[in-house]
């Protein structure tokens, strides 16, 4: 009965796993894709907002991670991002 469990567990990994892989893909490559999709539409601004604003982001990521911290500044952003993101595909 134990290895139907350890079954059972590494199952649940696997499948943690894969959503996880997939939730990072369209993180990374839904903006991306966005601002392609702008760009072809020959939208500009909208494609510039995001793709600078998507930029910053990951310049003060970097920046916090090598000072292995954190700081407000990257959750705002950060927040700013989503939200602009969001804002310009739905409008």
């Amino acid at each position: 009965m134990k290895w139907l469990w350890r079954l059972l567990d590494g199952l649940d990994a696997i499948e943690l796993v894969f959503y996880g892989c997939l939730a990072a893909a369209m993180f990374v490559g839904g903006p991306i894709w966005l601002v392609a999709c702008f760009v072809v539409k020959q939208r500009y601004l909208p494609a510039v907002v995001l793709g600078l604003l998507g930029c910053v982001c990951i310049a003060i990521g970097v920046r916090d991670l090598r000072r292995k911290r954190f700081s407000w500044l990257t959750g705002g952003l950060a927040a700013g991002w989503f939200v602009t993101t969001l804002w310009i595909s739905l409008g």
